[in-house]
């Protein structure tokens, strides 16, 4: 279950062409996400975890490294990507 308190650093943007582009965001542990249609999908742990995911899902679309920012709630993800509704 995910925590709508926990915070989330945006570490590259993913963009196939046919959807609206997804994010790859990391928590205080490390542990990379796909966040698309408002929801954190799926996770990679380890060593430049969201460099790794980034790497597979090249296969399918375009991510590139985003600077860095200071950290997002969940709430701040979805409000940032343009879905304010929550879904929690």
């Amino acid at each position: 279950m995910v925590m709508v308190n926990h915070r989330y650093t945006v570490r590259y943007r993913c963009n196939d062409g046919h959807r609206a582009p997804a994010l790859i965001v990391e928590d205080e542990q490390g542990t990379a996400y796909l966040y698309r249609g408002g929801r954190l999908r799926g996770w990679l742990r380890g060593r430049n975890a969201s460099g790794r995911l980034a790497r597979v899902l090249q296969r399918r679309a375009v991510c590139t490294r985003v600077p860095e920012v200071p950290p997002y709630t969940l709430e701040g993800l979805r409000r940032l990507t343009g879905e304010v509704e929550s879904r929690e």
